[in-house]
């Protein structure tokens, strides 16, 4: 049996893979200071979340992913040892009876304060989002993830959710203060289309490096039973799904580009023309010339790079909101 030592810093936060994390705070921030926050300063008017709230709704998102990581190498330890050895931390570094106490901590302390950010903006029933991210997640790892595409659905639509729950919340803590709700109230449309949007692009491209992500992962799925799209329909069937969404997401950019010149925003049209489309066109490129798990593991890293592209664009609209 493999003896298990103590985890490092390092380790633990390889783990909780915090570039992720990284992202998930950088996307919520941009999603209240350069979407929401610009639109409100036409009306004269600040965000109804406070500093406070707003920092709590981030800071309980983004343990919940923490939480959410460390289950799912938990219950992927043995596909792990076959996929990428290299990374387990798992029962090589922590104890798996250990991994499961902090998972329940963590997602403890989420609850609580989900609950109490959800009562501060009147709305205890949105408090249930954060049990039932946490539900998902679990099930995620223990169950979905090996079943052909429910994981994979499950993945997309918790990435669309770190975009969507700020507009949320903030709707709510909106709806609290009435004079406020009523001078921005012929923005909200335009807002909610745009949040929208960028919730959708994020649940598109999640979705097809999730699907990009299980052809690299066959080897591994296959010893474990999982029954991915690619171990139940080949790699080949993949490719053409994740090729098909990609093509569905670089037209919804394309539209999307087209509207922003329409409304002579020349630079951030052009930025999503050239910093998403055309990235975008490269990889399906090379998604359709793809064999070895080395060609989907770049494949899967250029589409992160572009989601992050595309979520970063949100800071040149800011500009011209």
């Amino acid at each position: 049996m493999t003896r298990t030592h103590s985890i490092t810093v390092k380790s633990f936060l390889r783990l909780i893979r915090w570039p992720n994390l990284l992202i998930i705070i950088l996307t919520q921030c941009l999603v209240m200071f350069a979407l929401i926050g610009p639109i409100y300063a036409r009306s004269g008017i600040e965000p109804a979340l406070d500093i406070l709230l707003f920092a709590a709704l981030v800071f309980t998102t983004v343990i919940i992913a923490a939480a959410g990581y460390i289950i799912n190498d938990y219950f992927d330890v043995r596909a792990d040892l076959i996929n990428k050895p290299e990374a387990v931390i798992v029962g090589k570094f922590l104890k798996r009876r250990k991994a499961i106490q902090l998972h329940m901590i963590v997602n403890s302390i989420a609850m609580l304060l989900g609950f109490f950010i959800s009562l501060k903006v009147g709305s205890f029933r949105l408090g249930l989002i954060f049990p039932l991210m946490i539900i998902l997640l679990w099930f995620y790892s223990e169950r979905y993830k090996r079943t052909i595409l429910v994981g994979n659905l499950a993945v997309a639509f918790m990435s669309a959710m770190v975009v969507m729950i700020v507009w949320l919340f903030e709707f709510y803590a909106l709806k609290m203060q009435p004079d406020k709700f009523m001078t921005v109230y012929t923005s909200l449309g335009l807002l909610s289309r745009i949040v929208f949007a960028f919730t959708l692009f994020a649940f598109l491209l999640t979705l097809v490096r999730e699907i990009v992500k299980d052809a690299e992962d066959i080897e591994g799925d296959k010893e474990t039973g999982s029954h991915t799209i690619a171990v139940v329909y080949g790699i080949k069937y993949s490719k053409i799904i994740a090729i098909i969404l990609l093509v569905l997401t670089l037209l919804l950019v394309l539209m999307g580009s087209w509207q922003l010149y329409g409304f002579t925003m020349m630079i951030p049209s052009l930025y999503y023309l050239l910093m998403v489309a055309l990235p975008g066109i490269y990889v399906i490129l090379r998604l359709s010339a793809s064999r070895s798990r080395e060609d989907f593991h770049r494949i899967s890293t250029l589409v992160k790079l572009i989601m992050l592209s595309g979520i970063l664009g949100m800071a040149i609209l800011a500009i011209y909101l």
